[in-house]
């Protein structure tokens, strides 16, 4: 029996999520645009309310480092230059835009990175495996592997996002 002065310690907080590992991308030549490929490093830390992104060349180095809060996004590419988003879902628009794509699901891939669909949101099978969210195909065909893949839309051609996963950093 607890005496009025008794409390149960509060549950400790979960540990930050976080991945690294490799990430390639393909985007299918359009009526608009060549063909693209490319790849990076990548370390991902935190949640889709605190968190950041670093992205780097093969070879070492940062082409890319995004960091976001309550206060927002902020983004600084390989030169130092920042640039400042209202939410994930800007980001992703940029970096679509960027890579000449369709928007990137940043958000939702908080959840597809552990092989889930975001809850948030609709979602449907795929049949032939995996599942659609957002007009993406999302596969996750082992702990080590993600990739998602979006269909030509518009002037975009279709683009793929393969990423390797290593261990949490």
């Amino acid at each position: 029996m607890c005496l009025a002065g008794c409390a149960t310690p509060p549950a400790p907080p979960p540990p930050p999520q976080g991945w690294s590992g490799k990430l390639g991308y393909r985007i299918e030549a359009s009526s608009s645009q060549r063909p693209q490929a490319g790849s990076a490093r990548f370390e991902w830390q935190g949640d889709a309310q605190t968190g950041s992104l670093a992205l780097s060349s093969p070879l070492g180095t940062l082409l890319a480092q995004a960091n976001w809060d309550a206060d927002g996004v902020r983004l600084a590419d390989e030169k130092g230059q920042q640039r400042r988003f209202a939410d994930l879902a800007d980001l992703g628009a940029a970096l679509g835009q960027a890579l000449q794509g369709p928007s990137l699901p940043v958000q939702a891939l908080f959840d597809w990175l552990q092989g889930r669909p975001d809850p948030r949101l609709a979602h449907e099978p795929h049949p032939e495996g995996g599942f659609v969210q957002l007009g993406w195909r999302v596969e996750r065909p082992d702990a080590q592997r993600l990739v998602i893949s979006r269909p030509a839309e518009g002037s975009s051609g279709a683009m793929s996002l393969r990423l390797i996963l290593g261990s949490k950093p």
